[in-house]
């Protein structure tokens, strides 16, 4: 007798059944995969060819990555939430997302923009 009993108490109609309703499931599944990976068109075959983006977004069109925030370096702003070194302050009114130079700069003090990098605005407390 073997150590691990599966079906322990059914009989062996029940056991057939279910293996045949396994084999079936799985046939089933490989047909389908295959029929998904036949379809599609020329250029890219495969079954996930309506998941795939094929426009691309242009820098010529208008499209950017990043919105370039080089006009605040050298500008003064308030603090409006504690900069742990990251946080918000605003400057002339526009929120910016900034990282601070130094450790913890509280909420209402005066910070520099002294690097912009990208979207990495960087401050240091005046």
């Amino acid at each position: 007798m073997s150590d691990v009993q599966i079906f322990s108490g059914a009989s062996s109609a029940v056991v057939m059944l279910t293996y045949c309703a396994m084999i079936a499931i799985a046939l089933c599944g490989i047909f389908i995969v295959l029929y998904l990976g036949s379809r599609g068109s020329k250029k890219n075959e495969g079954m996930l060819d309506e998941l795939v983006l094929e426009e691309r977004q242009q820098n010529r069109n208008g499209y950017t990555s990043v919105i370039d925030k080089s006009k605040f370096l050298g500008a003064i702003g308030v603090c409006v939430t504690d900069l742990r070194p990251a946080g918000s302050i605003t400057v002339d009114g526009e929120p910016l997302d900034v990282v601070a130079e130094g450790g913890f700069v509280k909420q209402g003090d005066k910070v520099k923009v002294i690097n912009v990098d990208g979207s990495r605005i960087m401050v240091r407390q005046v």
